[in-house]
């Protein structure tokens, strides 16, 4: 059974190299890039949650039981209104995540760039 928080889970922790469990345990030792990521994941699965409430939110005002009148197109317009929101602020929180992850990528690159030109370099000047 998988315990998936958004759909971006598995790019998490493809990047991070770790399931989202064992990240948050480890936190404290995350490097600073690293720990952008989980706080970006963190925001965007509590706009994850804010979607689905306000989705059952809907669900129950659109109710089949309750009578078709000006009050009930109303709320319904009303908590389509809340859900759009929720709706952005969970597609921002999605982008920020990216962008967080994209970050962290060029931070290890950077950080492991040096360190696979060395090989190279010495294997060079070992044929001479």
């Amino acid at each position: 059974m998988s315990t998936s928080l958004t759909r971006l889970d598995s790019r998490v922790e493809a990047a991070l190299g770790h399931s989202i469990a064992a990240l948050h345990a480890e936190q404290a030792r995350l490097d600073a890039a690293a720990s952008r990521v989980l706080d970006a994941h963190r925001t965007l699965t509590k706009a994850e949650t804010t979607v689905a409430f306000e989705r059952v939110r809907l669900l129950i005002c659109a109710d089949r039981q309750r009578r078709v009148d000006d009050q009930l197109l109303d709320d319904i317009s009303a908590q389509l209104e809340v859900l759009e929101d929720a709706v952005n602020a969970r597609d921002e929180a999605e982008s920020d995540l990216l962008a967080r992850i994209e970050e962290h990528k060029h931070a290890a690159t950077a950080l492991a760039g040096p360190a696979r030109v060395a090989p190279v370099v010495q294997a060079a000047g070992r044929s001479r």
